[in-house]
């Protein structure tokens, strides 16, 4: 009797360790599969790459002589640079442009213009000859007129035929005379307009050597102020180096930005430029800086989307300013933007590894007692790990990572980062 009482208090013993084990290992979460509801603070964050500018900078443009287009040179190679991101002072050097075609065109011009001189030369000469010529003959038609006059003069005492013959050639002497100052006049000015012309096609060949020259002088290119120096991009978003090819119709080749005040400038995808507003802040992370974390707000937004190489769509270019400079920062140093464009303090959190999509709602699995339900969830927020609810779910709930066996039917997982 005593023996079959020990059996049964064993049993009954036996019993309720088993009863305390199931009960454990129902409530107690596993790493993995549960996750237990606790408030928390969630940030809702557009994140992008974006680079450290200065936002003022001085300019550095190829010379107003080389991109004169009375030159028709268009295309300029870039034959050597210093290295981006260089400290310099004013009158550095900073790049050397090809200066082969301004050469070759003004020693054309130069050839054309020799060309030139020989032909003003002769028609100077040619003017000298002709009007001395023409010179000539007005004086002889003048003494031819003076001997006339005297026989005029004497032929009173002549018959009066011979009296009118002389008259009749003196008269014809004066109209000769009339004419060949008229020739001479009207020679003059065509030869001098001749000349003028000559004279004014050597002098624009002249301007044009000249400006060729000065063309030549402003291939070399210096710093006009002290900083620190970026060199620009092309029309590709390759930045300008040794054997980089510009237009005149782009001259900017570097600036020297001022960074007492820094920038990010970065690019948002269409998708998520909507959520992006203007004064949003934006907390800064730097490549070459990792220990320091800055704060910034977002001070511009492109209106119109552009092509860009880092994204299948069109991008929208943002702006950040940043609240304080540092001495570390300098211009091209690779930016972190983490766009803060919502907060929630103090609110419950459940990761999206619990939240699934049932009959066009989002659903969560409840962990109670020995006993799972399903249960309609709202998310008011989210960012990729975690979302923000409220009502229907309590701080503490324990909610499953997995989908029951039981609730599989047409149940689709909806939110998961894996």
């Amino acid at each position: 009797m005593l023996k079959q009482r020990k059996y049964q208090v064993l049993l009954a013993v036996l019993a309720v360790i088993g009863i305390a084990a199931v009960v454990w290992f129902q409530v107690k979460p596993v790493s993995g599969k549960f996750h237990k509801v606790k408030k928390g603070n969630l940030e809702v964050l557009v994140n992008s790459k974006g680079e450290v500018k200065g936002d003022k900078y001085t300019e550095i443009n190829l010379p107003a002589a080389v991109c004169n287009q009375e030159l028709r040179v268009y295309q300029l190679k870039i034959m050597d640079v210093i290295l981006e991101g260089k400290a310099v002072k004013k009158g550095d050097y900073i790049a050397r442009l090809d200066d082969s075609q301004f050469a070759t065109m003004m020693r054309d011009n130069m050839q054309q213009k020799e060309k030139m001189d020989a032909d003003l030369r002769n028609a100077v000469l040619d003017s000298t000859v002709i009007l001395s010529g023409k010179r000539e003959s007005v004086s002889n038609a003048k003494l031819d007129l003076e001997y006339l006059k005297i026989d005029l003069e004497q032929s009173k005492y002549e018959s009066e035929a011979y009296q009118r013959k002389t008259r009749v050639s003196y008269q014809k002497a004066e109209n000769e005379i009339g004419k060949l100052r008229r020739d001479y006049l009207l020679e003059r000015n065509r030869l001098k307009i001749q000349v003028s012309r000559s004279e004014s096609r050597v002098a624009e060949f002249q301007k044009k050597i000249n400006k060729y020259m000065e063309a030549l002088a402003s291939t070399t290119l210096k710093a006009p102020e002290d900083g620190i120096v970026m060199f620009a991009k092309d029309w590709t978003g390759k930045t300008y180096g040794k054997d980089s090819e510009m237009n005149i119709w782009n001259p900017l080749i570097a600036t020297l930005p001022d960074m007492s005040v820094a920038l990010s400038e970065t690019y948002i995808r269409e998708i998520d430029i909507s959520k992006v507003q203007l004064n949003d802040s934006v907390r800064i992370t730097i490549d070459a800086l990792p220990d320091k974390v800055f704060w910034g707000k977002v001070i511009k937004i492109a209106t119109i989307g552009e092509d860009h190489k880092d994204f299948d769509m069109k991008a929208f270019k943002v702006i950040v300013r940043f609240e304080k400079s540092d001495k570390d920062m300098k211009p091209g140093m690779t930016a972190n933007n983490d766009i803060i464009i919502a907060s929630y303090k103090d609110k419950l959190l459940i990761p999206l590894k619990a939240v699934f999509s049932k009959n066009g709602k989002q659903i969560v699995y409840l962990r109670r007692g020995g006993s799972i339900t399903e249960q309609e969830v709202q998310l008011v927020a989210e960012n990729e790990q975690y979302g923000v609810v409220e009502k229907t779910i309590q701080e503490g709930d324990v909610v499953m990572l997995y989908q029951p066996d039981q609730f599989k039917v047409e149940v689709e997982k909806i939110a998961s980062r894996d």
